[in-house]
């Protein structure tokens, strides 16, 4: 049976951006405990039950995997995301896909 989607299947992927005038690298592991620190104080949540699994960061921009209902909860959690560390830092979300070739060929800088 074609066109059936699993429940639970529909996934979101979400493009980002860091910005941080310090200029200081940030890894992927001290991104991904602020993500799960601000996901935990913000919705008293799991990023597993939310869905949310970072797919791909350079350092400066990634991508971000959660379930179609959470879309609008993980860009809030992103945006509101303002220090890594000591480091002072702005997440800005730049746009969202249901396919990340998609989100790549619409919003992303690196073709």
């Amino acid at each position: 049976m074609k066109g059936i989607i699993k429940e639970g299947r529909r996934r979101r992927y979400i493009l980002f951006r860091i910005i941080n005038e310090d200029k200081i690298d940030i890894s992927k592991d001290q991104l991904i405990y602020e993500i799960r620190k601000r996901c935990k104080d913000l919705y008293s949540d799991k990023c597993k039950k939310m869905g949310i699994f970072l797919v791909r960061f350079d350092g400066y921009e990634g991508i971000i995997r959660c379930k179609h209902t959470e879309k609008q909860n993980v860009i809030n959690l992103m945006n509101s995301i303002n220090r890594i560390g000591n480091e002072s830092i702005k997440v800005e979300t730049i746009g969202t896909s249901g396919t990340i070739k998609a989100l790549i060929s619409k919003f992303s800088d690196k073709k």
